[in-house]
């Protein structure tokens, strides 16, 4: 009887074991994902910053992201403040909005 308990707890404990390093490599890859999505972003925001004629729209082939982009002004007091809505998406459709001041 006491083996068997002893085997039930040990079987629990593999089995929780397993799903934890399981659940560990598909946190890994979502945050590998994430950290694309930002270099991507940042990425894109520079070169909003350095190129003025950089395209409303376009795609980077080498780094597989796409951006959108939409100029937006707000009136602010005597001011108007101008800038950029950008989104960033990878292939998989995730996506990250970015504001480029001009």
């Amino acid at each position: 009887m006491e083996v068997l308990v002893a085997s039930a707890i040990a079987g629990l404990v593999i089995t929780a074991g397993f799903r934890l390093i399981g659940m560990s490599y598909k946190l890994m890859s979502e945050i590998e994902i994430e950290r694309q999505l930002i270099e991507a972003a940042r990425d894109i925001w520079l070169r909003f910053r350095i190129d003025e004629d950089m395209p409303e729209n376009g795609t980077d082939d080498k780094k597989n992201i796409t951006w959108r982009s939409e100029r937006i002004s707000v009136p602010v007091d005597d001011y108007e403040l101008k800038y950029r809505r950008v989104t960033v998406s990878l292939p998989d459709n995730r996506s990250t909005v970015i504001y480029v001041t001009e």
